[in-house]
């Protein structure tokens, strides 16, 4: 974005808020024995899902923590990072942890897409840069929105909801 000369917006919620809320949610509102089971109702679906995963973790499981590599960890982390495992992640986080859910990803969901609403739809004329490319509101036909593979689809309702008519999330 620096190299294009684009306006960067960080557009997610203050990190203290979020945490504060998540506390909160974890304190008062969670069931630990819940969030056990749907840590376990997790790792069923996904080796059911990706049986190199189940192999990974039981390689993983032979070595001690400290005899973990870097190569290691990535593999492993590279292996979660996909939309399928992200859905199943937050839809057993949702059922048994609603309140949760809400706090680490629902209500970041709606700060996003408002802020992303707000900053379009709006004068930007008060926080562009002072230059003569500097686009016009009306101008802006499109944005690149970057944000969590649990965020997409909550960040895409709630623009539909304030009356986005398109909403093209990439083929992750």
């Amino acid at each position: 974005g620096v190299k294009l000369d684009s306006l960067i917006i960080l557009g997610d919620r203050r990190m203290d808020i979020t945490l504060r809320r998540l506390t909160n949610a974890l304190v008062f509102h969670t069931d630990p024995k819940k969030l056990v089971e749907a840590d376990h109702a997790i790792s069923l679906k996904l080796n059911d899902q990706m049986p190199e995963l189940a192999q990974l973790e039981e390689q993983l499981k032979q070595k001690k923590k400290g005899e973990w590599t870097g190569e290691d960890l990535a593999m492993f982390v590279e292996r979660m990072k996909t939309k399928e495992t992200t859905m199943e992640i937050m839809k057993e986080i949702q059922k048994a942890a609603p309140e949760l859910h809400q706090a680490l990803v629902g209500e970041r969901d709606v700060y996003m897409a408002r802020a992303m609403d707000t900053m379009f739809s709006s004068s930007l004329q008060s926080i562009l840069p002072p230059s003569s490319m500097s686009p016009t509101p009306s101008s802006i036909h499109t944005i690149v929105a970057v944000v969590g593979l649990g965020h997409i689809s909550g960040v895409g309702r709630e623009l539909k909801s304030l009356g986005w008519r398109q909403f093209t999330p990439p083929q992750c």
